[in-house]
């Protein structure tokens, strides 16, 4: 799972926040027909939902030629994280319920060279196959949540891949900085999630 950043990557605390749990309720993004029509050709597409206060929040996409089982397996991998997470060091399951519906993950990630390393600890909740809710526990984030939804396409062979994800970091940072962030770095996520999934299913 993943997140934004401004600085080395908005990927590196969107990824973590690798599953999230959405600010809002769990619809789905419906996207303009030009974003349709980017979505078709193979890109990701996001959009910044204007918000007051510090932090802010995407909106994304991408459509994967890969069954959602494929990109679900490959979402749930902390060992595959840092594929798709530029700057994490370590992915953790900290605690996992019995149902095995939610568990607790830590991430410590790199986002400036010179600077101590970022602690996330937040917790999963799943929806099998469909939906990976984040919501902060701890670390050096002030606020942290968000959604993934896996929409099965094209009779099931094709999974669009939605994102919804706020952040507020604890550093004072001009919100315009961090919402540019995300909305430079969200595409690179799903971009490299897609890249990983496709390399799985191709198997």
């Amino acid at each position: 799972m993943s997140f934004a950043f401004p600085c080395k990557s908005a990927a590196i605390v969107l990824a973590f926040a690798w599953m999230l749990m959405a600010p809002h309720a769990h619809a789905i993004t419906q996207w303009s027909a030009i974003d349709e029509a980017h979505l078709a050709r193979g890109d990701a597409v996001a959009r910044i939902v204007e918000e007051r206060g510090p932090g802010g929040r995407v909106l994304a996409a991408i459509d994967i030629a890969a069954p959602t089982s494929v990109v679900w397996a490959v979402m749930l991998d902390c060992e595959r994280a840092p594929l798709y997470v530029p700057g994490l060091q370590s992915c953790a399951v900290i605690e996992r319920s019995a149902d095995g519906l939610s568990d607790v993950r830590e991430h410590r990630i790199r986002w400036i060279a010179l600077l101590p390393s970022l602690r996330l600890r937040f917790r999963t909740d799943y929806e099998p196959g469909r939906t990976i809710r984040v919501r902060r526990i701890s670390g050096d984030l002030a606020a942290m949540q968000g959604l993934w939804v896996l929409e099965p396409r094209e009779g099931g062979t094709v999974t669009r891949l939605h994102y919804d994800f706020h952040l507020a970091p604890r550093t004072p940072l001009p919100s315009g900085l961090v919402r540019a962030g995300m909305m430079r770095d969200a595409p690179k996520v799903l971009e490299a999630v897609r890249a990983e999934a496709l390399r799985v299913a191709a198997r």
